[in-house]
């Protein structure tokens, strides 16, 4: 982690990493932060009959395990039909919970509205553990004069939970992000008044999201932080398979029993580790962070996996900001575990894959975080991160 944030950000394509990780332990807080829920109103027209495909939520786990070999077994024909299954129009109000954090000191200098990952919530924004706060991209950007704005997913934690398969997709959720944006620019998102100046993080499914937004609402953010991102999602035993989704209900019966078998989860502490952490980086990361990381982890729906994948086929050639993308060096599913394994040119990662996706972005960068899993947060290097997103967000003038 870096504890000198006067360095300047070179804004080139060229991929860097941290010779080592530079930790800064805080204690204090910069941030005042406080909870609220919000009826969000949004529509799209670019949801997938899934059900038409999945046949609905599966009636117990042995048929969940089933339909995931079905999928993935060589031959199968489920992920073609998957994407070529028809167009559906969702539209509604849904109430959503929020964390909004500020700096103790002054106004903020504009808003980071963050979008958290499959098995996420709006914890992975403001990770606090042993005591410190280093690990929290909240009080890192109040540092720095920001404000946060983070909130449970549709599907997830304190949010509503609608139809896990046809409702509950990535299409609807980014129509729920460029909602979420509006409302913050025009002043009527609950009583934290307007912000000129919004910045949109993404991690993992979130930095889709967000590549999503970036088509259907170019000028919905000021720039884009894609986080736990690359163009190049894996679809080997270090991707989507190995989390080995479970019905959340039969996973966790105490935190979702309410849920629909629809709404699924990483079932254990391995699986988590596998998808999130690096084995190859500890120390990197502690105990206490994977077993944070399991005990507050978010269920995520059948339609949200099975539509994470929709946004990159659209077309971005309009939208023109900065791009920031952002990736830990050993990220599982983004990049196999290995992000400078790449057929591209020298000096480049997988990262640059993400640079065709925004053909009209003269302003692109990329960030290796060294040593670090797909969650990065959780991990000793996170102040690391979230200095260099600052430093980005900073030469930007915004």
């Amino acid at each position: 982690m870096l504890s000198n944030i006067a360095l300047a950000l070179t804004l080139s394509s060229l991929a860097v990493a941290a010779p080592g990780p530079i930790t800064k332990r805080w204690t204090e807080s910069s941030a005042n932060c406080r909870t609220f829920y919000a009826d969000v109103e949004a529509s799209t027209d670019s949801n997938l009959d899934l059900a038409s495909v999945l046949g609905g939520p599966p009636a117990n786990q042995q048929v969940l395990v089933q339909s995931t070999v079905d999928q993935f077994t060589v031959g199968s024909t489920i992920m073609a039909q998957i994407s070529n299954a028809s167009k559906i129009d969702v539209e509604g109000t849904y109430s959503l919970w929020f964390e909004y954090c500020e700096p103790k000191q002054g106004a903020p200098k504009g808003i980071f509205q963050t979008h958290h990952g499959l098995v996420g919530n709006a914890g992975y924004w403001n990770v606090l553990l042993d005591g410190r706060t280093d690990n929290s991209f909240a009080e890192s950007a109040a540092a720095a004069g920001w404000a946060t704005l983070s909130y449970d997913r549709l599907g997830v934690g304190r949010s509503a939970k609608p139809d896990g398969t046809n409702v509950v997709q990535i299409s609807f959720e980014a129509a729920q992000s460029v909602a979420i944006s509006q409302m913050l620019r025009e002043g009527s998102l609950h009583d934290l008044g307007s912000f000129d100046t919004i910045v949109g993080v993404g991690h993992s499914y979130g930095s889709n999201l967000l590549t999503g937004v970036a088509s259907t609402a170019p000028d919905a953010f000021d720039a884009l932080v894609l986080t736990g991102f690359t163009a190049n999602s894996t679809n080997g035993p270090l991707g989507l398979f190995a989390f080995q989704s479970t019905i959340a209900s039969v996973a966790y019966p105490a935190r979702f029993s309410a849920d629909a078998n629809d709404y699924v989860i990483t079932p254990s502490v391995s699986n988590d580790q596998t998808g999130f952490f690096h084995f190859g980086s500890y120390p990197n990361y502690t105990q206490s962070a994977l077993d944070k990381f399991t005990t507050t982890k978010g269920e995520y729906t059948l339609g949200q996996q099975n539509s994470i994948a929709g946004p990159l086929a659209l077309d971005r050639s309009n939208f023109t900001k900065p791009v920031f993308v952002v990736t830990g060096e050993n990220d599982a599913p983004f990049c196999a575990a290995n992000c400078y394994v790449t057929s591209l040119g020298d000096g480049q990662t997988q990262l640059d894959t993400a640079r065709d996706l925004y053909p009209s972005v003269s302003n692109f960068s990329t960030y290796v975080v060294a040593a670090s899993g797909h969650g990065i947060n959780f991990h000793t290097t996170a102040y690391e991160a979230y200095q260099q997103i600052i430093n980005f967000v900073s030469a930007q003038g915004l």
